[in-house]
């Protein structure tokens, strides 16, 4: 199991981003872009603690759920394991990224 510093980081979230298919990338991109005035990778590099804000503002809960259980999927193939609630705190509290 890696440590935090290797496993949720600014830059593995890029890079989780980029590998999305182009659609939904595109999709998320626009929808927090009109939802919150910024585009989605400004969340990913300078706010992660906002990432699931934005997402639940800009495309309902449901949708941010998803993503995160996506990213989980995704940082266990390249073997971090760990809690879906673990690494949604990641992308709402700010003190973990401080």
């Amino acid at each position: 199991m890696q440590s935090r510093s290797m496993c949720v980081t600014r830059e593995v979230l890029v890079k989780f981003y980029g590998s999305l298919s182009f659609s939904l990338k595109t999709l998320i991109h626009y929808r927090v872009l009109t939802a919150t005035g910024k585009p989605f990778d400004y969340f990913l590099v300078e706010e992660p603690w906002s990432v699931y804000g934005a997402l639940e503002k800009a495309m309902g809960v449901h949708n941010a759920e998803l993503f995160v259980h996506m990213l989980k999927n995704w940082l266990e193939k390249a073997g971090c394991l760990k809690p879906v609630e673990e690494i949604k705190s990641y992308l709402t509290r700010r003190e973990l990224w401080q």
